[in-house]
């Protein structure tokens, strides 16, 4: 099944490349875990895990005519080792060595269409709502990493169609189809900029288990800048709301100190952590499990080449949270080179100190 997707992924380069104008990127990456044990979790004190995971994402953009566009990802992995991080063991691990897992996910097959009031895209492509650097509230086409907020996010197979309506005014519109109009997800996002403020209303209805989202998001810059995203869920079995607040500034220290710091609300969560459920999380169910969270960065410029940050993402209502400090440096043009921890901290057994599992790190990144 591999050897034929390979194959007639190369055969649709070849035909894209023969009748129109093509421009191939991507980029490889390589990442290295040592996984440590900084508690009484039944791992040995002295048993370091290992994990390697390797992945090379190739993209495409032909534009057979000035109207049209043909977008193209696709992703060849292989994971070996323990795929356990600080939030707990991936749900298709065991707490020991897993087998060699190898994979080809085609990621992204669309194509754009520019009319002259509208632009249209169909396929799999990236969908996203909201304005929230981590928790993303809106985004529920996406799941949430709080381990890495701008992951490479996956496609979903959707028509989206995109309209400016005069000055400083849009709306965007998706269906994402399912088996049929009652099941397929609908959504639709207005936007418009007034005294130098970005904001949106969205409506998404029928997608999974939401029968209706309603949310508002505002984004400027008053001296700092600032951001609030909020969301009105109701599923089948619930209604809840979830709220973010974030703000960002640039200190003038050397070649720039910049900070960045989001609250997060939800009250779908559970207010006492002994009701915590760690399946939920582990299965992808839910993202989290309380109800307040701070996530709050910092990062330095060291040269143009190297850059130090440290990331504090915390669980206010049970008190546990996970420190992340990182370097990045740039070996080469387009080849860089990150380490950093995975810090759990706060009591053990709390939501991000589930299993008192911490993480070193070592990623190489070749872009071309």
């Amino acid at each position: 099944m591999k050897k034929l997707l390979l194959l007639s992924f190369l055969i649709i380069l070849l035909l894209i490349n023969l009748i129109s104008e093509t421009e191939f990127s991507g980029y490889y990456e390589n990442r290295f875990f040592l996984i440590f044990n900084t508690g009484n979790n039944g791992l040995s004190d002295n048993k370091i895990l290992t994990g390697d995971y390797n992945r090379l994402r190739l993209k495409l953009k032909a534009t057979p005519s000035d109207k049209v566009k043909i977008n193209l990802a696709v992703d060849f992995f292989s994971i070996y080792g323990s795929l356990m991080t600080p939030a707990g063991v991936n749900d298709n691990s065991s707490i020991d060595q897993i087998n060699p897992n190898e994979q080809i996910d085609l990621d992204r097959i669309y194509v754009d269409m520019y009319f002259k009031h509208f632009d249209l895209s169909v396929g799999k492509q990236r969908i996203a709502m909201g304005v929230s650097y981590l928790w993303a509230p809106l985004d529920i086409f996406n799941r949430i990493n709080f381990l890495e907020p701008k992951e490479e996010k996956p496609g979903v197979n959707a028509l989206k169609l995109y309209a400016p309506l005069g000055k400083n005014k849009s709306l965007t519109a998706v269906f994402l189809p399912d088996e049929d109009i009652g099941s397929s997800g609908k959504a639709l996002r207005f936007n418009w900029t007034f005294f130098n403020i970005d904001s949106g209303i969205t409506y998404i209805s029928g997608y999974q288990i939401y029968k209706d989202v309603f949310g508002l998001d505002l984004r400027g810059e008053n001296f700092i800048g600032w951001w609030i995203e909020y969301g009105y869920f109701k599923t089948f079995s619930e209604t809840y709301s979830k709220f973010v607040l974030g703000v960002d500034y640039t200190f003038p220290i050397g070649s720039g100190l910049y900070w960045l710091s989001e609250y997060f609300f939800d009250n779908s969560g559970e207010a006492d952590f002994t009701n915590y459920d760690h399946d939920l999380v582990l299965n992808g169910d839910r993202f989290t499990l309380g109800r307040q969270y701070l996530f709050s960065m910092l990062r330095y410029g060291v040269t143009d080449f190297a850059s130090l940050s440290i990331s504090y993402i915390g669980n206010i209502d049970d008190g546990s949270f996970l420190i992340n400090p990182a370097f990045s440096y740039e070996l080469f043009q387009n080849v860089s080179l990150t380490s950093g921890f995975y810090i759990p901290m706060g009591k053990s057994g709390r939501e991000l100190n589930n299993q008192s599992i911490g993480a070193f790190f070592l990623w190489l990144k070749i872009n071309f």
